[in-house]
């Protein structure tokens, strides 16, 4: 099969627009045309239903998109391993997630890259449910995370500890906060029971959001009052945008590495955890 009969599909099925996929792809919308049918000739059934009102997947193309998706990316990294091939000994994928990707990237990465030049890195940022099931089918080798979930194919350790710090950017003290100016932080289940059980009166906040990412953005722009971590606490006080409220709590969060038991024992693995723990303790 034409790896472009997959790429046009699922073009296709996101914007459930001929021309729309075609501009996209820099095809002709007969060509977009044309590849549709091809996939439909090769499976044997109507993938689309075109109509005055537009464009809509049938049954057995909503069907074919996971498994379109999943043969997309064997294809793309069959690709990265052949070509990688004289260039390094050995490919690994690692998922970090997305408050935590700076503390580790900082100094792990440069030790990878000067003590196993014949390695190669792929780094995913994502949240820890999807990385454990990337883990356990093979899309990812490594994760680093905060919510470690019990399958009986998975290895965790506890890496480092998070601190999480109060910020505001209104020089209150924590009996200043009020809920209409709290921004509420999800960054994990364990994080959110100890905010619960330390400040239940700021749970139910009018916004609220589990990227921290977007925490810094909010505080920045609109200002307010939020848990971020001890790093991002140091960035914004010495840019001024807020400082810690000094009588809040504080919340401690573990950091774990996982790895399916399949790669518990790779040497590999084993220097680059431990490499990993030592930096970000």
């Amino acid at each position: 099969m034409q790896i472009e009969l997959l790429d046009t599909f699922l073009d296709l099925i996101e914007t459930r627009n001929f021309n729309r996929t075609a501009d996209r792809l820099g095809i002709t919308q007969s060509t977009v045309s044309s590849r549709i049918r091809a996939l439909e000739g090769l499976l044997g059934k109507q993938l689309f239903i075109r109509s005055k009102s537009g464009t809509e997947p049938t049954v057995a193309g909503l069907r074919l998109v996971e498994y379109a998706r999943a043969l997309r990316l064997g294809w793309s990294d069959a690709r990265r391993e052949i070509q990688g091939v004289g260039k390094f000994e050995n490919h690994i994928r690692i998922g970090i997630h997305p408050d935590v990707y700076q503390r580790v990237l900082q100094g792990w990465l440069e030790w990878v890259r000067v003590t196993m030049p014949k390695l190669a890195i792929y780094v995913e940022v994502d949240y820890s449910n999807q990385m454990i099931q990337d883990l356990t089918t093979g899309s990812l080798d490594l994760a680093v995370l905060y919510s470690p979930q019990h399958y009986p194919d998975m290895h965790y350790e506890q890496i480092a500890q998070e601190r999480f710090v109060m910020v505001s950017t209104r020089g209150v003290s924590l009996k200043g906060v009020v809920p209409s100016d709290y921004i509420r932080a999800h960054y994990s289940v364990l994080f959110g029971r100890a905010h619960k059980q330390m400040l239940p009166e700021l749970e139910d906040g009018p916004v609220s959001t589990g990227h921290g990412g977007a925490v810094v953005y909010l505080l920045k722009n609109q200002g307010g009052t939020a848990f971020v971590t001890e790093a991002v606490a140091k960035v914004l006080s010495l840019e001024g945008v807020a400082e810690p409220v000094p009588d809040a709590p504080r919340i401690s969060h573990p950091i774990y590495s996982a790895v399916h038991v399949r790669n518990k024992h790779s040497h590999t693995h084993a220097r680059l955890l431990k490499e990993l723990k030592l930096i970000t303790e």
